[in-house]
């Protein structure tokens, strides 16, 4: 009997170290979102497709979307100071107007598809500080369970192509 509840408790040692992957990440979403709306189905891809392309009116800096600083298509890298992405506006200084652009700090923002990014959304407490951060910035206010697992569950939907 206790050898059995040792390798229990060792085997959720092991699954919890593993971390989260993007299904429990939506399962957990899922959970959220039901309490908050009893009439919850489930999520949609396509929810999360406009999501990701809805605009956004930000001060001084027009309409943006979550595309505008991981591109139209979220399975590719990205090197601001190297692209024309609006993020740099809000993250990092131009290097055109850096004192020292050769020293200027170079920040690289990598896929956002699970599949092109295998290391996306395996943190539970990281996936949510980034919503947190990214949803105040983008929507001024925080986003759903809906939304997130909306999202979630449409960047899944892409290959790594």
């Amino acid at each position: 009997m206790i050898g059995r509840a040792l390798l229990l408790l060792a085997s959720l040692v092991a699954l919890s170290a593993r971390g989260d992957n993007p299904p429990q990440l939506v399962e957990r979403y899922a959970a959220v979102a039901g309490q908050d709306d009893p009439a919850f189905t489930g999520f949609s891809a396509a929810r999360g497709h406009d999501f990701y392309f809805d605009k956004h009116v930000l001060p001084g800096v027009g309409a943006v979307s979550c595309a505008s600083c991981h591109l139209d298509d979220p399975r590719l890298p990205i090197r601001a100071h190297r692209a024309e992405v609006l993020c740099r506006a809000c993250h990092v200084i131009n290097e055109t107007e850096h004192p020292d652009p050769e020293h200027a700090k170079k920040r690289h923002i990598q896929p956002f598809a699970p599949a092109a990014n295998p290391e996306r959304f395996r943190d539970f407490d990281k996936t949510e500080r980034y919503f947190d951060v990214n949803c105040r910035m983008l929507l001024k206010r925080p986003c759903s369970a809906l939304e997130k697992g909306d999202l979630i569950v449409w960047l899944l939907t892409l290959s790594a192509e």
